[in-house]
């Protein structure tokens, strides 16, 4: 594994398979600022969907908390822009994360599941939080 500083910059990089992997490791570091930052912009890659993909399935297969911020802001961000199709193509990437999530849910019963660790998010301090958890859980089949 490389190391946080090694992987944000290759967040950065102009090869979005280099991208690609810099989301599916950086979510094991999900929760400082830094790598939150680099997160998100990895799930709203205006570049290539593969880095959308690949980091938006890290994070929900991780599943907590931390991983799900990121994740519910970059949702409001891209469901927030419903008239830019690139967004709305990368909504469609993140709620297909979220089909796995929830199939994860129900083959792993030490998961807390995905509906309930949206549910803290809901009184989280940074908006775009809120508002992409929010609108998340309202989207999710089962929904309240």
């Amino acid at each position: 594994m490389d190391s946080v500083e090694t992987l944000l910059g290759l967040a950065q990089s102009d090869d979005f398979s280099e991208r690609a992997r810099a989301g599916t490791e950086l979510s094991q570091f999900a929760g400082s600022d830094t790598v939150d930052q680099a997160l998100l912009e990895l799930l709203l890659d205006d570049d290539n969907t593969s880095p959308v993909q690949d980091t938006a399935d890290a994070l929900i297969k991780r599943g907590d908390r931390a991983a799900l911020r990121p994740f519910a802001a970059a949702w409001h961000r891209a469901d927030s822009a419903k008239d830019n199709t690139h967004l709305t193509e990368i909504t469609d990437y993140l709620y297909g994360a979220t089909s796995y999530g929830l199939w994860l849910d129900s083959t792993d019963p030490q998961r807390k599941g995905l509906r309930t660790v949206l549910a803290t998010l809901l009184e989280d301090q940074d908006e775009a939080v809120r508002k992409g958890a929010d609108s998340l859980l309202g989207t999710l089949p089962g929904a309240r």
